[in-house]
C-alpha cells in the first residue's frame, strides 16, 4: 500500500529561472557540478542536504536553466546562484516563481511541461 501525503503536509517548492553568462561550450553535468560544489562549499552538507535543491533543466544553447527549491531556502539558492563562477563570469538570476508556467515572465524560450522532467 502507498503512503500519500496530503497537499498541505508537502514541502512547497519555487522555480529559479537563471541565465549562465560564460560563453564557453558545457555539458548540463557540469552545470549541476559546479551549483553543488559551490552549494557544499558555503553551506556544508548539512546545509545543501536543507535546501532540496535540483537542477530540473539546463539549455545548453541558449545558456539558461531551472533549478527548484524549498520556500524556506530561496534566498541561500539565489545566493548560491549568484557564487557560481566560471572563468570570472557567473549566473544571472531572471526570476523566482511558484510555478514552471509563472516562469515564462521573465524568459522568451520554452519552459519545459512538468511531464518532460
Amino acid at each position: 500500500m502507498k503512503l500519500k501525503n496530503k497537499k498541505s503536509s508537502r514541502e512547497k517548492k519555487r522555480y529559479i529561472l537563471f541565465k549562465i553568462l560564460w560563453r564557453d561550450k558545457f555539458k548540463r553535468e557540469d552545470i549541476i557540478k559546479l551549483i553543488w560544489n559551490t552549494a557544499l562549499e558555503f553551506l556544508g552538507e548539512l546545509g545543501a542536504a536543507e535546501l532540496s535543491l535540483w537542477v530540473m533543466s539546463v539549455d545548453e544553447e541558449k545558456g539558461m536553466g531551472i533549478v527548484r527549491c524549498n520556500t524556506k531556502s530561496i534566498d541561500k539558492v539565489i545566493c548560491i546562484l549568484s557564487l557560481v563562477r566560471h572563468e570570472n563570469k557567473g549566473i544571472l538570476i531572471l526570476g523566482v516563481s511558484g510555478t514552471l508556467k509563472g516562469l515564462k515572465k521573465w524568459s522568451d524560450i520554452y519552459v519545459p511541461e512538468r511531464n518532460g522532467i
